[in-house]
């Protein structure tokens, strides 16, 4: 099994994401969890994404989700692709997305065969973790469970696709969410979950049997 996962983009490692990757240069970007914002912005901000990529010259495709809920085909669209990343946003939102679609089913298989490289920031990053309890913020922002776009049903899904027996709290010592993140702490402490901080700057990689936090 193979991992990369970050708080934001491959953190101050680009050098290290693409040694990891050795000869692959493209890459499938799960959005979805960007679908809690309008349209127009959703677009800016799935493209600067893509952009990053074109940046270290990997080719991205862009992967919604949406057009494949409840619909059995939606696998196909990682034909010919070694390494998938999700990008940040509402986990929830993303979590909801993969169970619609079975794309969690796939990724727990192709990941946990060592077919398919997983790589996450932010949400997609605690995608990988035992469980999405903590991250929540229902104070109407990007993190909030209850946000419901259309296309989703309100049911909230809480299980992550496990990849990781702890879970990874992203943007630590970011000063903008800091409240946020000190409550996401304090839940995992108060309810015995075992966790690691990262900031944006650092990563954590799995590479078969080999666990690394490059900080």
């Amino acid at each position: 099994m193979r991992l990369f996962l970050s708080s934001y983009r491959a953190g101050s490692y680009d050098d290290k994401l693409l040694e990891f990757l050795g000869n692959i240069n493209k890459v499938a970007v799960i959005t979805n969890a960007k679908d809690y914002k309008p349209s127009e912005e959703r677009k800016i901000k799935v493209e600067e994404n893509l952009d990053y990529f074109r940046s270290l010259g990997i080719e991205p495709t862009e992967i919604d989700l949406r057009p494949y809920f409840h619909k059995k085909d939606a696998e196909k669209m990682f034909d010919g692709f070694d390494f998938v990343w999700l990008a940040g946003g509402n986990a929830f939102l993303l979590r909801r997305a993969l169970k619609y679609t079975g794309v969690d089913k796939f990724l727990i298989t192709e990941v946990k065969k060592g077919s398919l490289i997983y790589g996450g920031e932010s949400a997609g990053e605690i995608l990988a973790c035992p469980t999405l309890h903590g991250s929540e913020d229902d104070s109407g922002n990007e993190d909030d469970p209850n946000y419901i776009p259309r296309g989703y049903d309100e049911k909230v899904l809480w299980d992550g696709l496990g990849f990781i027996n702890f879970v990874l709290v992203p943007h630590y010592k970011n000063p903008d969410i800091g409240e946020s993140i000190e409550g996401y702490i304090s839940y995992l402490k108060k309810h015995n979950i075992t966790f690691e901080t990262i900031t944006d700057d650092e990563v954590f990689i799995v590479d078969g049997e080999k666990q690394e936090f490059l900080k």
